[in-house]
């Protein structure tokens, strides 16, 4: 099995429904991650293994802890097969390029956020979040693994203090480590291909993110560069 390690997280390759028996018991702050959505687009495109991982995302996170992901509006129903986490709040990244549905072209995605317990909320963030790139993401990787890192910054800055440990058990390319070790959040990882997590764990060493050739594609529309939003104190009620 391979692992990297950095200064403030570890990133390790394997099948997060194996690995995930790593991570200590109510260890997790915040779970953040972008689950395979079930389209079929690639090898690992298997939605249920998300859902097969509640019981051990149950055990890791702590008492009172956020799981936050991104899922498609197309079936977000299927999100509500959490049965232990409860529902909290809906935000939304925006983007130019459009996505195409059964039924109309979308310039979303949607990022569900759910709890366990009552975990604190730092700031009360917008719930429109442009999707913008940091400047350590001096290319973009033509792949919708790859999350707008500007969003991650607002929400780990919601969700998270420094220090706060992190759990993304589906880092693709690494959108969400990277912020992560940018801003002193501990953190866990885990990706199965070893083609995206090879070119993940370089751009954290690196700390940038640069054009990738020969990107694998698995679905149409990448994230564009928009400012980003501010924010304001408070908590959800």
């Amino acid at each position: 099995m391979k692992e990297s390690s950095f200064r403030y997280g570890t990133f390790k390759l394997g099948d997060a429904r194996q690995l995930i028996k790593t991570v200590p018991d109510g260890s997790v702050d915040l779970i953040f991650t972008d689950p395979p959505f079930g389209f079929g687009k690639f090898k690992h495109d298997v939605a249920d293994v998300f859902f097969e991982l509640e019981d051990e995302l149950w055990r890791v996170a702590r008492k009172n802890a956020w799981l936050i992901f991104y899922w498609p509006t197309t079936r977000l129903p299927e999100a509500f097969r959490l049965k232990r986490f409860k529902y909290r709040d809906q935000l939304i990244a925006v983007h130019f390029r459009p996505q195409y549905s059964p039924a109309s072209v979308r310039h979303y995605t949607s990022i569900l956020v759910f709890s366990k317990g009552k975990p604190k909320l730092h700031f009360r963030i917008k719930s429109i979040l442009p999707a913008s790139e940091l400047p350590i993401v001096i290319g973009k990787v033509p792949s919708p693994l790859f999350k707008p890192t500007a969003v991650s910054a607002i929400i780990l800055g919601a969700f998270t203090r420094e220090g706060d440990v992190v759990l993304d058990p589906f880092a693709g390319y690494g959108s969400i480590p990277i912020v992560c070790e940018l801003f002193k959040r501990r953190w866990i990882a885990f990706e199965i291909d070893e083609d995206v997590y090879d070119y993940a764990v370089k751009a954290i060493e690196e700390m940038r993110v640069t054009p990738r050739k020969k990107a694998k594609k698995h679905v149409d529309g990448v994230w564009i560069l928009l400012t980003s939003p501010a924010f304001d104190r408070g908590e959800i009620a």
